[in-house]
């Protein structure tokens, strides 16, 4: 602060005198240099040079403290010999500046150029440090809090911090399904998850990331529930129709020491691998009700039992009958004593029948009715006549499964004949298999290889004895022995072309619930195709397999970790379905890490140097999903950090 005088005429005493006016100098955000004037006390009298000097020097050090918060002394250590004249005027000057509100005006100002200088970036520093994904990872953090997974785990007494880790485990494993030590790197180095407000917390290391997923697999039981009755609760489902499916996966380890591993048939093809026996049980909107890892050489039969039982304990048996639950399988797991479990346990079944019904009559008032399957393709559905005391029979006939049938029965029979003629060629042959036995077993491979055409040959073979003699060993009257061999001299058969044609495209649905039409028992039935999806997407887009542990904790614990996954991603594919968006998982973490958490640096007009972390705006696409599951698109507003330029 500094006195600006003019000189001018004093009508007082009519003499041309100093007129004073304080006047305060300061830069604005551009760096260029302004003045203003905070008082003009006009002509003054009766005062020294010297004691006006220590005038501004005092009001300037009660301005600063005012800035700082500081106490106000205008006569400090650092002015030991002000005049008390001066301090007076000084005093007077203040409360005049004051009471004309330039005192705080002043103050507000300086404040107001200081945050524009530290706004006002300079060009030449600016530079984008890091660019993390964030999109997928806040949709599926929003979808396991609306699934109140958090809440669940503090509920069995979790910290804070602990519960943090495995969301932070469980979003990460569902994004980008990648195994436990993947994770690490991933929440280190591309995604920016634990900026999230709310998941600041979290630390993860080497150590305590793989305690989480055997943690999580111990509360199992109350876990499911727990989510079967959020899932309940939030979408309003009913559950009077469940599905029965297994699947397996494989592990690329030898398996040596584990009780669960065994060999048996993959639905991979990797039979070369010890697997595991997924089994689950899945509602009509695609949700795991329960699921039980078995042993990798159960047989789908077998699981069927205690997949019961635990229903049976979550699910009591209403007292009407029209209230029943529906249970949906496939062939493979309704065997008969299978069936009468399901009865016995007061539920009914829809399946298909594992034998094809060969002497049955068509319903007495049966309807053909025809539908059409997702490829525009008809299907007729007709009731098979009703016995007293069975079940009831749908008949199923559909022209695209014949044509396939006889396609690939076509080519079956090709490659049968052409076996055939293969073994009678190698009767001609000087080192071809001619004996009885073995050319009967090598038809049996061939007809192994090709069960559903081999039935329908009638294979006849000419025979001829042969006396050969045997090798090194010789009688008792020194002549070589011989023995008897069985030659075969030609092959023929014939083939029941039209029996092989018969009844192609035609199966039969089965079921213990009566007033079940046509249709809605098609449409049951093929509600059997969300387990199917529901399968796909556990092993495929959330990569249950292969597994890598060794040990069957760890094993039990990997896949039901991917299976809460699979809870998240339901969540959201469900609510999107309802919007008629059915984008796979993989499509909709595509579309959602376009969304990224970008990191900037800079240095101000201060010379400080500035660091914002924003997120970028949601493109259509992304707002799109947002909008349909009313979740919010933006995880944190833009955050700024100011460190001093050394």
């Amino acid at each position: 602060m500094r006195y600006s005088i003019v000189m001018r005429h004093n009508p007082a005493t009519g003499k041309d005198e100093g007129y004073y006016r304080l006047i305060e100098s300061y830069r604005d955000a551009a760096g260029r240099q302004h003045n203003r004037c905070l008082l003009s006390p006009g002509f003054i009298h009766g005062y020294t040079s010297e004691e006006l000097r220590f005038v501004p020097l005092l009001l300037t050090r009660r301005m600063k403290a005012m800035e700082t918060n500081q106490p106000a002394d205008l006569w400090g250590d650092d002015f030991p010999d002000v005049p008390e004249r001066s301090r007076q005027l000084a005093d007077d000057f203040w409360r005049q500046m004051a009471a004309a509100g330039k005192v705080d005006d002043a103050i507000a100002r300086k404040k107001a150029d200081e945050t524009a200088c530290r706004n006002l970036l300079h060009g030449d520093t600016l530079n984008h440090e890091e660019g993390r994904d964030i999109g997928a990872e806040w949709l599926c953090l929003q979808a396991a809090r609306q699934l109140k997974i958090d809440t669940f785990l503090l509920s069995e007494g979790w910290s804070e911090r602990r519960v943090q880790n495995a969301l932070a485990l469980l979003v990460t494993r569902t994004v980008y399904g990648v195994s436990e030590n993947k994770c690490l790197d991933i929440i280190a180095e591309n995604s920016a998850l634990t900026e999230i407000p709310g998941m600041e917390d979290v630390r993860l290391n080497s150590e305590n990331i793989y305690k989480i997923a055997p943690s999580l697999y111990a509360l199992k039981d109350n876990l499911e529930r727990h989510l079967c009755r959020t899932t309940d609760s939030l979408f309003n489902l009913t559950d009077r129709i469940y599905m029965f499916d297994l699947t397996n996966v494989y592990f690329e380890s030898p398996k040596r020491g584990s009780r669960k591993a065994k060999r048996g048939r993959s639905k991979e093809r990797r039979n070369d691998c010890p697997l595991l026996v997924l089994a689950l049980c899945v509602n009509t909107a695609g949700f795991i009700r329960y699921c039980a890892i078995l042993e990798g050489d159960t047989a789908d039969p077998k699981s069927l039992p205690a997949m019961i039982e635990t229903l049976v304990a979550r699910n009591p048996v209403p007292e009407d009958p029209a209230d029943r639950l529906l249970i949906v399988m496939d062939a493979g797991i309704a065997t008969e004593e299978n069936l009468k479990l399901v009865r016995k346990g007061g539920y009914d079944y829809l399946c298909v029948s594992r034998t094809r019904l060969k002497d049955y009559e068509l319903a007495p008032d049966a309807k053909t009715v025809t539908i059409k399957d997702c490829k525009e393709q008809d299907i007729y559905l007709t009731r098979v006549a009703h016995e007293e005391g069975g079940d009831f029979y749908l008949r199923i006939e559909s022209p695209a499964k014949q044509m396939k049938e006889e396609s690939m029965n076509s080519l079956f029979r090709k490659r049968f004949e052409g076996g055939l003629e293969a073994a009678r060629a190698g009767l001609t042959k000087k080192s071809g298999v001619k004996t009885y036995d073995k050319v009967c077993e090598r038809i049996g491979r061939l007809k192994a290889r090709y069960p559903s055409v081999s039935r329908f040959y009638k294979i006849e073979y000419d025979t001829e004895s042969v006396i050969r003699k045997k090798r090194k060993k010789k009688g008792q009257d020194g002549l070589p022995e011989t023995r008897v061999e069985t030659k075969v001299t030609a092959i023929r058969w014939t083939v029941d072309a039209e029996g092989m044609m018969t009844n192609k495209g035609v199966y039969f649905l089965r079921t213990n619930r009566d007033k079940l039409d046509e249709r809605t028992t098609w449409d049951y039935y093929n509600i059997i195709r969300d387990i199917e999806a529901t399968n796909r997407q556990c092993k495929t887009d959330l990569k249950l397999r292969p597994v890598y542990h060794q040990k069957d904790d760890n094993s039990d614990a990997h896949l039901f970790l991917g299976l809460l996954a699979y809870w998240i991603v339901n969540t959201i594919r469900y609510q999107l379905k309802q919007s008629d968006v059915n984008h796979y998982w993989t499509e909709i973490v595509r579309i959602m890490r376009t969304q990224k958490a970008v990191t900037t640096t800079a240095v101000n007009s201060l010379g400080e140097k500035v660091e914002y972390k924003m997120c970028t705006k949601p493109n259509d696409k992304v707002k799109e999903i947002y909008q349909k599951l009313k979740y919010k698109s933006i995880p944190f507003k833009k955050m700024k950090i100011c460190r001093i330029q050394t």
